[in-house]
């Protein structure tokens, strides 16, 4: 197995559930220290953290809220004690109100933009000066940042608001040599994936239009991750990179 992040500090937002929590388990395969985020839910915590146990892996979760500056500044506070350097920082949180863009309160946008977009950036600013040469930044988007999907609005939105700001990431960090990009994974079974309106229908449709014919998995979306914390990967700068087993090539 390739242990290529030994004695590495690795950070995933979101990172006991779905996709965050496949990126988790592989690069603590990898023999990195992650510290996996999350906003609420315990019981995943405790599995995760039960699952690196039993595996020999070194997960520990820190529970805070992104979005409220208290418990942020809480989190913070834990991370600057814990980490002398950080050498991989993934943003896999998000959440979001599912609604036509003309049933969306200033609220619901507001809130969905401090998650998915507003958070982001105050870690990613907070914490780069812990980064150094050979780092990486890793965000997940979604195909929604550049296409419509219903009921998309206020989370599509932040997408593609993450998408512009990554770019200027990329641009500006690559010459302290932290490589930026972004991952942008199809339609995922997890639990973020369950909320969507007419899942099942979008679901037959995904696997219709999917040349590949079959959906994109968390494990799918951790291996490419994976790959972009390599030696391999560190000329791929400020790239948003799909992985949907070509359903966008369609029309």
């Amino acid at each position: 197995m390739m242990k290529h992040l030994n004695g590495k500090t690795v950070i995933v937002t979101g990172g006991t559930r779905g996709i965050g929590r496949a990126i988790s388990l592989a690069l603590a395969e990898c023999g990195a220290n992650v510290y996996a985020l999350y906003a609420r839910n315990r019981k995943n915590a405790e599995t995760i953290e039960k699952e690196a146990e039993k595996r020999g892996l070194n997960i520990r979760t820190i529970r805070g809220d992104l979005a409220h500056e208290e418990s942020y500044q809480q989190v913070l506070g834990q991370l600057e004690e814990v980490c002398n350097h950080i050498d991989i920082l993934v943003h896999s949180a998000a959440s979001g109100v599912h609604r036509n863009s003309m049933e969306l309160s200033d609220r619901q946008l507001k809130w969905t933009f401090e998650i998915n977009f507003f958070a982001v950036h105050r870690l990613t600013r907070d914490l780069v000066g812990k980064m150094g040469k050979g780092s990486r930044i890793i965000g997940i988007t979604s195909p929604g940042g550049t296409r419509v999907i219903p009921s998309y609005a206020a989370v599509g939105s932040t997408k593609g608001a993450l998408e512009a700001l990554f770019r200027h990431y990329a641009f500006e960090l690559a010459p302290l040599g932290i490589g930026v990009n972004l991952v942008s994974p199809g339609l995922v079974m997890t639990d973020a994936a369950e909320a969507l309106p007419e899942l099942g229908k979008m679901l037959n449709m995904t696997l219709d239009y999917t040349p590949s014919g079959k959906l994109t998995t968390p494990d799918d979306v951790a291996m490419l991750v994976k790959f972009l914390t390599t030696d391999a990967a560190s000329q791929i700068i400020g790239q948003t990179i799909v992985i949907d087993g070509g359903k966008t090539l369609l029309a």
